[in-house]
């Protein structure tokens, strides 16, 4: 039996981009596009929409024009990963589009692709667990466009299998590709499928490419071994800095107007620089948090994030601590307005408040059961979880 004790009160929709289109959501923050907050949390329990078995897999649900599109795996016939349009509403599948074999991970960790597919308002775009790149139409998902990464890139496949997230802007789907020769970082036409541009070295690992906006210039950046590299969006570079950490996985984190976060589990922990003209100086580094794969929010000046096992709160302005509360395992998080919506390893969904006084928890239920490591996506006034069997759907407002 689940409980629940989540609020429905206090969402508004005032803002009509509802979506969540790419990873992290549409700004790649974690952040919830919509403009209305959660106000209250009454003893009135969501309402469940639907539920439904979807196999193994790591990628965020996405979310557009009331379509949720879910990235899994299924064992049969041998075993392979695909695409599936649901709606949103009442969890019925519009169609279902095989993407490539099923990858198996060799430690156990959980099956399936990792990588979170991107989408606009004709097409979507995923990358498989053995680095197949697929464009498909959101219509019937039919198939648009492929991009073999270790055929055409000669990429060498990630022990975890590939796992990095495209970023969509304009008319450019942007990605870490890890080829040799200078093919680590791509921007692909998403039209086409054509190599717009090829740069940079290093190999293929688990962080996504960031999205930034500075003095009105959009800015890739990536994290690849110990450094991290701006490009422009005509793949020129802007910038580059070696940072005091090797390999994180959670993807870095633009603050704004003009700061980078970077976090992974190490002694540094965590660091953040600041540029101008493209000129880099790093403010701080600190221990007190350390991102394994979920990525941090931040929220009126300070960041929120999982540092290990703990739920961590520390000031984007010097990196000090405020608080830390445990209970969360291997956990996640997203913001709405100034509500974290948590998830733990084991399902548990979580209301916390965006404050660094201390930790206040609002309520909480039990989403979904056993391991839980995908971040939550909001979108529309639903919340969409998954785990590495099941998929849930939760109507947050009317």
């Amino acid at each position: 039996m689940i409980l629940l004790i989540f609020s429905t009160a206090g969402f508004s929709q005032e803002n009509k981009n509802t979506n969540w289109s790419q990873f992290r959501g549409n700004l790649r923050n974690g952040a919830s596009s919509e403009t209305g907050s959660i106000q209250t949390w009454a003893e009135t329990s969501p309402q469940l929409l639907w539920i439904k078995d979807v196999g193994n897999g790591f990628p965020e649900v996405t979310i557009a024009a009331g379509v949720a599109y879910i990235f899994s795996s299924d064992s049969l016939e041998g075993g392979y990963e695909y695409i599936e349009a649901i709606d949103a509403e009442t969890g019925k599948t519009r169609w279902k589009t095989k993407i490539d074999s099923m990858y198996f991970e060799v430690d156990g960790w959980g099956h399936g692709p990792r990588s979170t597919p991107a989408i606009d308002e004709a097409m979507i775009w995923c990358l498989s667990g053995f680095g197949k790149l697929t464009a498909l139409s959101v219509k019937d998902g039919s198939k648009i466009w492929t991009v073999d990464l270790p055929k055409e890139f000669g990429t060498t496949q990630p022990r975890w299998g590939f796992s990095s997230s495209p970023l969509l802007i304009e008319n450019l789907l942007i990605m870490e590709t890890g080829g040799p020769e200078e093919r680590a970082f791509t921007a692909f036409d998403k039209k086409t499928g054509k190599t717009i541009w090829s740069k940079g070295i290093g190999p293929a690992f688990y962080s996504s490419p960031a999205i930034a906006d500075i003095n009105n210039q959009k800015q890739v950046v990536f994290a690849s071994d110990t450094m991290l590299y701006a490009y422009n969006l005509s793949g020129n570079l802007e910038w580059a800095y070696k940072m005091p950490l090797r390999s994180p996985t959670a993807m870095p984190l633009f603050v704004t107007p003009d700061k980078f976060f970077v976090s992974t589990i190490s002694d540094t922990g965590s660091f953040m620089i600041r540029f101008d003209n493209n000129k880099v100086s790093r403010l701080w580094s600190s221990p007190a948090m350390q991102n394994e794969w979920s990525t941090s929010c931040c929220y009126n000046g300070y960041l929120y994030g999982m540092s290990k096992t703990k739920l961590v709160c520390i000031s984007a302005e010097t990196g000090e601590m405020k608080w830390g509360q445990r209970g969360f395992g291997k956990g996640s998080l997203i913001i709405s307005g100034n509500k974290l919506i948590v998830l733990s390893d084991q399902g548990v969904i979580s209301l916390i408040e965006a404050s660094p006084e201390k930790f206040t928890k609002i309520g909480s239920f039990q989403a979904l059961k056993g391991k839980s490591w995908t971040a939550p996506s909001f979108a529309d006034g639903k919340l969409f979880v998954r785990n590495l069997s099941n998929m849930s759907c939760f109507k947050l407002s009317n």
